[in-house]
């Protein structure tokens, strides 16, 4: 039997309709709506019946100019009536040509992606799939790389405007430069890019250093790879990275670009990426919509120039994972047929046989992938260690908690383990709190410091939301409970205010025989009860209750932020650092690579 419908509710909805191949850049372009026939061709003799279809239709330009300078709009507007003409704004001779008719087809793009996230909003689809969407390189005054409109970043811009929270995945091979820029200063959008590197692709950017301003510090994460990047490396990667920095932000809802280009046939780029790790991907995402964010995802499609051998394979594996179906199947015989002639008249024969490529694609293992699959261990690490809170670090690593194995199994199984979610985010800080200017908390009490709580204890108690990480206080509370139980010697004291912690301090052994010092993990202090010196007397307090000659370890990195009210990224440093030193240690600059991605992340030492 193929359900039609999830557990969770309504079945996908497919963003797909006449004005989806409208959007032509030309005979020849790589960015072809040829890729529609073969692509939903397949997709619907995949799914489990005809899928629901929500028609595109043009974007107003007051919805556009969420993200686009209404200049720009209007250049777009008269280069659609005369596309002749020298190149202007990113359009004309080159990746993004003029056409006529460039501006509606653009906007019914936009709109497309704009109206799948109001389906999803209104709660008519948990998941919409918008295989024309993806156009993430479209900056604000400009085109660029094949898109004229952003329509992730509009999408995402819709749901800011309900106040929600959203987590931008992109998987595309080049790095998603417009999306990134035109939420640069949200804090509320975390994006996460992973892609082969700016030194050998366009757009020449996405490197580590990039990682967001002031209060959105910490909120682009990039993931550069390296030529001949494998499809084991890009997914481990992936899988380390993508459920920690999910738990850590909270998010309200997914919005991911599924770009086919990182497959290793593709004539553009140059990773080596299977159709089988990109369908993993794909449930990845899913299981962490459904585990953080409602279930509520949008995916887009985005680059990939192998129209006939790639493409429709990518798009059929994001849609059924949304189903929540099986990926490893078989390609009807009937779509193989259909398709045989276009295919070999652009030289793509033969078409496979199956959704899931075989291990590489075909291609072996030669020493400049091993190199390059060795360089993305390295610099997952390093992004892991500058953009994952270092207590949800130390949890997966010591196996206290672990946010790929939290995610839900079944995403048709009744919710993620325990159901923490629903009850958690009910009452969660609103995500656009912020203190005005002087103000105190005027007639709270002053909570009860323990310098040391045992498990217990700390089962007994309630965490306040915005103490600790994961986002989430429920999960958080578990973590700390594991932490308590394990034999790390984990040491936490808390700020109490009737049987709830609005403080903690989270510190353990630092894991090896050799090194007797300790690792102070975790300062945290909930909204409203900062501003008032409890993270100093709790700080000061836990130290104190440990023996004179213990060496202690620190560090803080641009990770150390609650998601739900930031502080700008130097206010962050200058709080860390005075509340270490006051406490005693002795503070630096982060060095190496740390150092020169984060220059306000510190080391510290007493």
């Amino acid at each position: 039997m193929k359900p039609s419908a999830t557990a969770r509710g309504p079945a996908p909805v497919l963003v797909y309709g006449p004005w989806s191949p409208r959007y032509d850049l030309g005979a020849g372009h790589p960015l072809t709506p040829r890729r529609f026939g073969p692509g939903v061709d397949l997709l619907r003799a995949m799914a489990a019946e005809e899928p629901r279809l929500l028609a595109p239709e043009p974007a107003p330009d007051d919805v556009i100019a969420w993200a686009h300078d209404r200049a720009y709009l209007h250049t777009v507007r008269r280069r659609s009536e005369a596309p002749l003409g020298p190149r202007e704004a990113g359009i004309g001779p080159g990746d993004t040509p003029a056409f006529a008719g460039m501006h509606d087809a653009s906007a019914a793009v936009a709109g497309g992606s704009v109206a799948a996230m109001e389906a999803i909003l209104r709660g008519d689809a948990p998941h919409v799939f918008h295989p024309g969407g993806g156009l993430h390189h479209a900056m604000p005054d400009r085109a660029a790389g094949f898109c004229v409109y952003n329509d992730p970043a509009l999408a995402i811009s819709r749901a800011r405007r309900e106040g929600l929270r959203v987590l931008y995945i992109d998987l595309d091979v080049h790095h998603g430069d417009g999306v990134q820029a035109i939420h640069w200063h949200d804090p509320g959008v975390l994006i996460v890019s992973i892609h082969q590197s700016g030194t050998t692709l366009f757009p020449g950017t996405g490197f580590v250093d990039e990682l967001g301003q002031a209060e959105a510090a910490g909120t682009s994460v990039n993931l550069p790879l390296e030529p001949a990047t494998g499809e084991d490396a890009w997914m481990a990667v992936l899988r380390r990275l993508l459920p920690e920095l999910a738990a850590s932000f909270g998010p309200d809802v997914i919005v991911s670009q599924h770009g086919a280009d990182t497959h290793a046939w593709d004539p553009l780029a140059n990773l080596r990426v299977t159709t089988t790790a990109m369908g993993e991907a794909a449930r990845l995402v899913d299981a962490i919509a459904h585990r953080w964010a409602g279930g509520r995802w949008l995916a887009t499609g985005g680059g990939g120039y192998d129209v006939y051998r790639v493409v429709p394979r990518v798009w059929s594996l994001v849609w059924l994972a949304a189903q929540h179906r099986d990926q490893a199947l078989a390609i009807p015989e009937s779509w193989r047929t259909r398709w045989a002639a276009d295919a070999a008249a652009h030289g793509k024969l033969p078409l496979p046989r199956r959704l899931q490529d075989d291990p590489g694609a075909g291609l072996s293992v030669d020493g400049v992938q091993t190199g390059a699959d060795r360089a993305a261990a390295v610099t997952s690490e390093l992004v892991r260690d500058l953009t994952v809170p270092a207590l949800v670090r130390a949890a997966a690593d010591r196996g206290w908690w672990r946010a790929l194995e939290d995610l839900a199994v079944d995403p048709d199984g009744g919710g993620s383990p325990g159901g923490e979610q629903g009850a958690a985010w009910a009452d969660r800080v609103d995500p656009g709190w912020r203190r005005p200017a002087g103000w105190r908390p005027a007639e709270l009490r002053r909570p009860m410091i323990l310098d040391s709580v045992d498990a217990t204890g700390w089962q007994a108690l309630e965490l306040r939301p915005g103490v600790l990480a994961p986002a989430d206080p429920v999960t958080a509370h578990r973590l700390i409970a594991a932490a308590l139980a394990s034999p790390d010697a984990v040491r936490v004291a808390v700020a109490i205010d009737v049987g709830r912690i609005v403080g903690a301090v989270v510190s353990a052994t630092a894991g090896t025989e050799t090194d007797a010092a300790r690792l102070l993990l975790a300062v945290g202090v909930a909204p409203a009860w900062r501003g008032r010196g409890i993270a100093t007397a709790l700080l000061r307090g836990h130290l104190e209750a440990s023996p004179r000659t213990t060496r202690w370890v620190a560090a803080a990195t641009v990770a150390e932020r609650d998601p739900m009210a930031p502080l700008p990224r130097a206010t962050r440093a200058d709080l860390a650092r005075r509340l270490l030193e006051g406490s005693g240690f002795t503070v630096r600059a982060s060095a190496g690579a740390i150092g020169r991605a984060d220059p306000l992340a510190i080391t510290a030492t007493r």
